[in-house]
């Protein structure tokens, strides 16, 4: 029986879903759906059920590492509770990293005008962007147009087993 890694981005659009076979990306699926329609659609073609590919049919995923945030609130939590469950059910290992390893822009486009960025090793909420300097230095690094990707070779130890969701909400106003 072959097997195989998987690497998941389901934090935004597209959803990026990469196979790895000895650490190797061998093929990338992606979809413009919404999480909640996107991932059952790409797991049914791995996984041992009625909708199968039938070049997956011998085939077991070993592990599965991906982006846990930050990113969509709502994609954040279905790729949680999706993934676990897979988990519980398949015996599949989860492994997650924060999504700026699949980017190489310093900010991540969060919702409105906020943006999330690394400083001293934590991730924080950018709020106000209408601030011409920081407004500049985000699209001088590209948080617009630079999205996320798939790493050829597989770097298991850049992930962790902590697979909670990082929520990163700003705090509710009265």
């Amino acid at each position: 029986m072959k097997e195989i890694d998987i690497v998941l981005v389901s934090i935004g659009q597209p959803i990026q879903c990469g196979l790895y076979e000895n650490l190797q990306l061998v093929e990338e699926m992606t979809s413009d759906e919404l999480t909640l329609k996107a991932l059952p659609l790409i797991f049914e073609s791995l996984l041992p059920t009625p909708k199968q590919n039938p070049r997956y049919k011998n085939t077991r995923i070993r592990g599965i590492y991906y982006a846990n945030g930050p990113g969509s609130f709502s994609a954040l939590k279905l790729t949680h509770i999706f993934l676990h469950t897979l988990a519980e059910i398949y015996d599949i290992r989860l492994f997650a990293a924060s999504s700026f390893y699949f980017t190489q822009a310093q900010y991540i486009k969060a919702f409105g005008n906020t943006y999330f960025y690394e400083h001293n090793g934590e991730i924080a909420l950018a709020y106000d962007v209408q601030h011409a300097d920081l407004k500049a230095e985000i699209l001088d690094k590209g948080a617009e147009r630079i999205g996320f990707f798939l790493p050829q070779i597989l770097c298991p130890h850049h992930f962790h087993t902590k697979t909670q969701p990082l929520y990163i909400l700003p705090p509710v106003q009265s």
